[in-house]
């Protein structure tokens, strides 16, 4: 069965306009405008419930379709001398091109967008520009002895140290900041293997106290999905014994 495409598919006109010159596996520097316009408005006249201003958009492409068919059908200059006009297709190749740029530069954006969402990450301490408090130097030395500066100078060192080792035990692996993914599907399929393997589980089987509390909480909405959806049963033989899982047959 073929797929049929609507106006809606397509972000544009010449997001349609790609979309039909690689499906027709043209050079995009010298493109078969009489057979791409042609396939151009086959799609505006199967196209149904667009919005006007988006409708426009393409009636105006449509138009320029046509006057740079009409360009091309005109007879060629052939005598010496006689200036040579450009290709008419020449300006609608170079949006083409900067459209195809500025889609590839969209999708790999949106590629790293998805993948960033993946992963904590830490935020910076504050800077705080606050100027410092002035200092009465004189009132601050005036009871100051060697003994007083001695451990005032060892307490600083202890200090120093202790940061610097307490700053090496907080790195974190970037690994362990990667966010838990967990699906209802994936579990629901974890559980219906469980099921075909010993033919049950248990609740505990699934939900062990150790998991995270997100796969906690996505294990049991599987689980009663499972049940909603009567491909699953549960039973338990006394009020706080284990609850048993088994297929509906």
């Amino acid at each position: 069965m073929a797929v049929t495409f609507k106006l809606q598919d397509f972000e544009g006109p010449l997001d349609l306009l790609l979309y039909l010159i690689e499906k027709n596996k043209m050079n995009i520097y010298d493109i078969e405008i009489s057979s791409i316009t042609d396939q151009y408005m086959m799609y505006l006249e199967e196209a149904s419930e667009v919005e006007l201003d988006q409708m426009s958009d393409f009636i105006v492409m449509a138009a320029t379709l046509l006057y740079i068919k009409s360009r091309m059908l005109l007879p060629k200059p052939n005598k010496v001398g006689e200036e040579v006009e450009e290709d008419p297709r020449e300006e609608l190749v170079r949006k083409l091109l900067e459209y195809k740029k500025v889609k590839y530069v969209s999708e790999k954006l949106s590629e790293c967008q998805g993948e960033s969402i993946q992963y904590c990450f830490r935020n910076k301490m504050a800077h705080l520009d606050i100027p410092d408090a002035p200092l009465n130097y004189k009132e601050v030395l005036s009871d100051l002895s060697l003994k007083v500066l001695y451990d005032t100078f060892e307490q600083l060192m202890q200090q120093k140290e202790w940061e610097k080792t307490s700053k090496e035990e907080r790195q974190i692996d970037q690994s362990i900041l990667k966010k838990d993914t967990y699906t209802i599907e994936q579990k629901s399929i974890y559980i219906r293997e469980l099921i075909a393997l010993n033919g049950k589980t248990t609740f505990y089987s699934i939900c062990s106290k150790e998991m995270p509390k997100l796969e906690l909480i996505v294990t049991f909405m599987a689980l009663l999905e499972l049940i909603h959806k009567r491909e699953v049963f549960v039973e338990q033989d006394e009020p706080t014994s284990d609850i048993l899982i088994k297929e509906v047959t």
